[in-house]
């Protein structure tokens, strides 16, 4: 009974920490075009994304993936490496990621990353980007 009370629980504590993530992320090319660009979190509220950081993701894309990045780009806790380790997920999420911290991934379509690695990319985007808790 108390490892379902404990499940329950965390599945709430989860649920309330990711209230910012989008109910739908949209295109870079789309958001792109906007006068001002935001999306809605799960909350319900509106959130911002910075033109700034938006222009800083095309150009590390190549031409043909703009349409194909959707924002704000999601960065995952990844429990099964232990501690402190994120993820992130896609081909095209990874290629950005990559190229903004300046590492190879380890696979094509898969990247992890240490805190300075993740603290590195939210200085850099912070509005386009969302940690996602999990475990």
């Amino acid at each position: 009974m108390t490892d379902i009370f404990n499940e329950r629980a965390m599945q709430g504590l989860f649920t309330s920490m990711n209230q910012h993530v989008p109910t739908k992320r949209r295109s870079l090319e789309h958001l792109l075009n906007e006068q001002d660009p935001c999306y809605q979190g799960k909350d319900g509220s509106s959130y911002k994304l910075d033109p700034n950081e938006l222009r800083l993701l095309a150009s590390l894309l190549d031409i043909e993936d703009v349409p194909r990045l959707k924002v704000p780009l999601l960065i995952m806790t990844d429990t099964s490496y232990g501690d402190g380790y994120w993820k992130v997920i896609g081909k095209i999420e990874v290629k950005v990621i990559s190229r903004l911290i300046g590492r190879e991934p380890e696979k094509e379509d898969e990247m992890r990353i240490f805190y300075p690695c993740l603290k590195e990319v939210r200085d850099k985007l912070p509005t386009a980007t969302n940690t996602v808790f999990s475990y």
